[in-house]
């Protein structure tokens, strides 16, 4: 199959909440309680992010979305708020294309770093970002916005021992 990745329109919001439950579905539930299994991006941050252009969506050569990626800023730097591809699509290298879809927009806004936030232990997670050059965020570099992200996350039931904070420079 045939796949592009480009930036986001109000057409392709539509697939984004489908694209989450799909992609949420595979974490054991250790991982990702039932409580926050079924939660998907409100629509009107999709579509901030979409007019900011800071969206980007994997689509097949149907023009349907299958995967996508969106930033935002958090402690001066950019940050890969999520990043999503339905498993049915999964192993195409379509996170990889999203991923790079995302730095070349921060390096672009001129921005040093981008950071996310992940699980240390599922190979689809801290490994995956480990091969495209992000590292551990040590404790002491870690911006207040960043340590409140992770206690929002510990307070809404994610084992905080099983998260890690990760950045590389662009």
């Amino acid at each position: 199959m045939t796949y592009s990745i480009e930036q986001a329109t109000g057409e392709h919001l539509r697939f984004i909440p489908a694209i989450e439950l799909a992609a949420a579905s595979i974490f054991p539930e250790e991982d990702l309680p039932r409580s926050l299994r079924y939660r998907v991006t409100d629509n009107v941050v999709l579509r901030q992010a979409c007019e900011s252009r800071k969206l980007w969506v994997a689509l097949t050569g149907d023009g349907r979305a299958v995967g996508y990626a969106m930033t935002d800023t958090m402690d001066g730097h950019a940050h890969l708020h999520e990043m999503d591809v339905h498993p049915s699509h999964a192993r195409q290298g379509l996170g990889t294309r999203l991923l790079a879809a995302a730095m070349e927009k921060a390096r672009l806004d001129e921005f040093s770093h981008i950071s996310l936030v992940t699980f240390r232990h599922l190979p689809w997670n801290a490994p995956f970002y480990e091969k495209r050059g992000f590292s551990t965020v040590p404790l002491q570099k870690q911006g207040p916005q960043l340590r409140a992200l992770l206690a929002e996350e510990s307070d809404a039931g994610l084992n905080g021992l099983n998260r890690i904070a990760m950045w590389t420079g662009l």
